[in-house]
């Protein structure tokens, strides 16, 4: 504890000159104690790093599917330009049945049948049993959420949700105190919010290092009913370097507009990654970068000035089969 005292001094005293949580100096000793507080404080503001996910402007396509190059770099001072435009279709409509039924007494009350969800034999939480974590996003001590607010994010706890709010057309995650991962299948339950266009959000995961999170594979999902998987690697200079691993799609399984729920779920299975939307596959892609580490939720406020999204669940199946 000794050897420790000057360190955690020097970093104290750091803090102080910087003002990197706000708070001022003082010339009042501090105790070991405060000390460690005050670090440990520090160390939770490294938690969220940010970067604009920006990509080339694509032309308008009728297809569904809109093809980006395989690698990008992103440029941290240009603005977001992710529009994707296509032919409006209206989707067909189921055909109506009517189901004969027998005249009742008057005063007698006709009987309401119970409709039981199907679940998908495709669906990963279906059939993979007990998830090795479950948090219910309630308060942050479930797995240990950074909260609070920087100059990219705020995260608040709420009526039983997490509720992460974009505050520029910049990306920001926050990832929880989980034990690394290798593989696994890592589960999502999020509501969309007051979204619109490319306002985006997903799941980040095998992120290398927990406190310097400029690493990792990026699963994505827009307002409109868009999907991508992309590698971010921050540590590739000048500007970092994202590669599109899964181009922009457009799937129909995806609840689209705001204020709705979707499931977002990736299998994690050595270097090949499956994408799954509301309990259905929807796309896969392989990438040997990194073979392990942590996962969590970012936000991305592409149209929609402060955009939040309420996260309601997310659990993980370690070692899936």
């Amino acid at each position: 504890m000794k050897k420790l005292i000057p360190v955690l001094i020097a970093l104290v005293f750091l803090l102080s000159a910087c003002d990197i949580l706000g708070g001022a100096a003082t010339e009042a000793p501090m105790s070991d104690a405060q000390m460690a507080t005050r670090v440990a404080q520090l160390l939770a503001t490294m938690t969220t790093p940010t970067t604009e996910i920006v990509f080339p402007p694509t032309p308008t396509m009728t297809a569904t599917v809109v093809i980006l190059p395989t690698e990008e770099t992103i440029e941290p001072t240009a603005t977001a330009t992710l529009e994707v435009t296509q032919e409006e279709t209206d989707a067909p409509e189921a055909e109506e049945t009517a189901a004969a039924t027998e005249a009742k007494p008057t005063g007698e009350p006709e009987s309401t049948a119970t409709l039981t969800p199907t679940v998908s034999s495709n669906d990963p939480a279906a059939r993979l049993g007990t998830p090795s974590g479950v948090d219910d996003m309630s308060k942050a001590d479930n797995w240990g959420w950074p909260t609070d607010q920087d100059q990219y994010l705020k995260v608040v706890f709420n009526n039983g949700k997490m509720q992460m709010t974009g505050l520029t057309k910049f990306a920001g995650w926050r990832l929880p105190m989980i034990a690394q991962q290798t593989d696994t299948y890592i589960e999502l339950t999020a509501d969309s919010g007051n979204c619109s266009g490319k306002d985006s959000y997903g799941i980040i995961f095998r992120v290398p290092v927990l406190k310097d999170p400029s690493q990792g594979y990026l699963f994505e999902v827009t307002c409109d009913g868009y999907y991508r998987l992309w590698k971010w690697d921050g540590k590739v200079s000048p500007n970092g370097l994202a590669t599109v691993l899964v181009p922009w799609g457009q799937s129909s399984l995806i609840n689209t507009g705001a204020n709705q729920t979707n499931r977002l779920g990736v299998m994690v299975k050595k270097d090949t990654f499956t994408l799954y939307m509301n309990g259905e596959q929807i796309a896969s892609a392989s990438d040997k970068s990194f073979d392990a580490g942590f996962f969590g939720v970012f936000v991305r406020a592409g149209e929609t000035s402060e955009y939040t999204v309420k996260f309601d669940q997310m659990r993980y199946w370690e070692n899936p089969k």
